[in-house]
């Protein structure tokens, strides 16, 4: 785990050096009991959705280099973990259908070794769905090649606020495999699990993530889960998107200081990474993004915030698009730029400002004939587009047109 985000490369070659939060941290294998709440493999209370997962972006490392529209080559010694390597984009290599990471004993920027390690921050980022690749890595002392996640808002607010999600670390030349996630509460936090493979043959590593739960996979068999329900141990970091990284560092606090220098060179191969949108299937399309469109055709706007939300904007922008998240008892909530739209009792109209989700806050989603969909309060009463012309409301008794959306339209 690599608590640290070197230089970004941004527009034609440019490069944009970032002041961000650089903290070192040991892998704490002692600590992978569960923080009171973080439950591996606890049944969950809300009623289960098939879920089929469509394609959103990948790279099958066909070509003859490394794609730099999808990512970043980083550059130095990070300067934590007592790591080892200095990071050279001379050290990712694409051949074979393959991405070639290489480990080298070779002297650099006054580091004894040499390695390489790519993001997709400002290219690509991902927020809940399935997120995989097929890796074989290499065994030697020393050796510690990740494929790993961080939070976007790391530049702004620093490590482990941002989020960090290990989707597999490997060191040495053991056959256990990691997934772990770090976040902040009331400090560095982590929690995590394990699992044993032969790590020097092409396995799956994959975690599936959705507004409840982190569960960590290697070929397609489930060993690790995370509970991040509503905020549960301040784990809202995980509710935000985050980019991908590779990398394989050398020596350090996880996997030591001892280096086995005949493993040298050592490559870290990965055939593809893919990630996926989870699409739910008989009910709500919960942890997706979603516009709503009102019966005049245009959007419903959570108006920043700051005011009664309406159904007025000709196209969609942030404020125009809504999380769907589980609230239990076969309740959904709407959160927008980080609020949840609230029903205002029924009695006023309905606002986007609410920091946290409760009963005025939780809504029936309902399916109409002609694929659009009506949100009940709590209140009984449906939220009405109020003809397009005034501030929403949640009151109306039954649900006609007014009161009926489009979903992604």
């Amino acid at each position: 785990m690599k608590k640290h985000l070197l230089n970004f490369l941004t527009g034609a070659g440019i490069i944009l050096a970032m002041a961000v939060m650089v903290i070192s941290c040991k892998k704490d294998v002692s600590s992978s009991a569960p923080k009171s709440g973080i439950l591996t493999n606890k049944p969950k209370t809300t009623t289960t959705r098939a879920v089929t997962y469509q394609l959103i972006w990948s790279d099958e490392f066909n070509g003859t280099s490394v794609d730099l529209t999808k990512w970043t080559m980083e550059t130095g010694n990070p300067g934590v973990n007592n790591e080892k390597e200095y990071y050279q984009a001379a050290n990712a290599t694409v051949t074979g259908g393959n991405l070639v990471i290489t480990a080298k004993n070779q002297s650099m920027g006054g580091s004894p070794y040499t390695s390489a390690r790519m993001n997709t921050s400002g290219k690509f980022s991902v927020q809940y769905g399935r997120i995989e690749a097929s890796i074989k890595l290499p065994l030697g002392a020393g050796l510690w090649p990740a494929f790993w996640m961080l939070g976007t808002n790391i530049g702004t607010i620093g490590w482990p606020q941002c989020g960090e999600t290990d989707i597999m670390e490997h060191i040495n030349a053991t056959s256990t495999i990691y997934g772990t996630i770090h976040w902040y509460d009331n400090g560095n936090t982590q929690y995590g699990g394990t699992t044993t493979t032969n790590a020097d043959a092409y396995h799956l590593y994959a975690v599936e993530w959705d507004t409840n739960s982190i569960n960590w996979y290697v070929d397609g068999t489930l060993y690790n889960t995370a509970n991040i329900a509503n905020n549960i141990n301040n784990t809202g970091a995980f509710q935000n998107p985050f980019f991908i990284i590779l990398n394989m560092a050398v020596a350090g606090d996880f996997p030591g200081q001892t280096v086995d220098l005949t493993k040298l060179p050592a490559t870290m191969m990965v055939d593809y990474v893919r990630v996926y949108k989870g699409v739910t299937t008989g009910g709500p399309p919960i942890g997706q993004t979603i516009t709503l469109k009102g019966f005049n055709n245009d959007y419903v706007s959570g108006e920043d915030g700051t005011t009664a939300m309406t159904c007025t904007r000709t196209t969609p922008s942030t404020w125009e698009q809504f999380l769907v998240v589980d609230a239990g008892g076969g309740k959904v909530a709407l959160q927008s730029m980080g609020k949840y739209v609230s029903s205002e009792n029924g009695t006023m109209p309905i606002t986007c400002n609410r920091t946290t989700f409760g009963a005025w806050e939780e809504f029936t989603w309902g399916t109409n004939a002609d694929g659009t969909i009506t949100l009940q309060g709590n209140n009984g009463d449906f939220i009405s587009s109020e003809d397009g012309t005034q501030a929403m409301t949640c009151n109306r008794t039954v649900a006609s047109g007014w009161e009926s959306f489009g979903v992604n339209k």
